[in-house]
């Protein structure tokens, strides 16, 4: 720690009328750590200079300012809280983002089972017998989400959705035959997508030279 920064931080913790004591317990820390910082024995990591450039009301620029040789240094540690804030930005809206995913399907399977409930008590007999086909589309679903937030169709259940329509139409008119020509799409649509992946692949070496 430099020594110009260390007198500062003391003068900043007097002005703001804070004992060693009290500023250790708001930063959850030590006080023989706040002394090591004032008698520069010690750094604050990034944490607490965040913590401190905030309780003192001051920029972090301000806080870490020195007149000597060490403005290379200063520049290093206020470029690396910098990067961790944003990777900390990035964290939460990938959490948040996660969250409304899960919320989407956990609201979708509870859909779809009050749906199935529904046509079982308003239709008796069909409605529990046929009505179950519904839950063969949560994995449809799930997978559509995940597919459109990964920017890969492969990740779609295609086989699924097949059998989905086949056995839609086999249980509501009760056709069996010639329907089982659908599942010959599964490969053709398989192929389509390794073609379209390979293609873009290609492409993505090309743009990098």
């Amino acid at each position: 720690m430099n020594i110009e920064i260390a007198s500062r931080l003391v003068k900043l913790r007097k002005a703001k009328g804070f004992s060693q004591e009290e500023l250790a317990d708001k930063l959850g820390i030590s006080r023989q750590a706040i002394s090591k910082w004032e008698r520069a024995e010690a750094s604050p990591d990034t944490n607490n200079l965040i913590l401190l450039a905030r309780l003192y009301n001051v920029s972090l620029d301000e806080l870490l300012s020195t007149d000597d040789k060490d403005e290379e240094i200063k520049a290093e540690v206020v470029e690396r809280i910098f990067k961790e804030e944003e990777s900390i930005k990035i964290e939460i809206e990938e959490e948040h983002h996660n969250l409304t995913i899960n919320i989407i399907r956990s609201s979708y399977a509870l859909i779809v089972v009050l749906v199935y409930l529904l046509l079982g008590f308003l239709i008796p007999g069909d409605g529990f017998s046929k009505g179950w086909i519904l839950f063969i589309t949560i994995p449809i679903v799930f997978s559509v989400v995940s597919a459109i937030e990964k920017r890969n169709a492969n990740i779609i259940a295609f086989p699924v959705i097949i059998a989905f329509i086949y056995v839609g139409i086999g249980i509501m008119w009760d056709v069996w035959h010639p329907t089982w020509i659908l599942f010959l799409l599964i490969p053709i649509y398989y192929s389509i997508i390794g073609v379209i992946t390979s293609v873009r692949r290609k492409v993505k070496v090309k743009d990098k030279k």
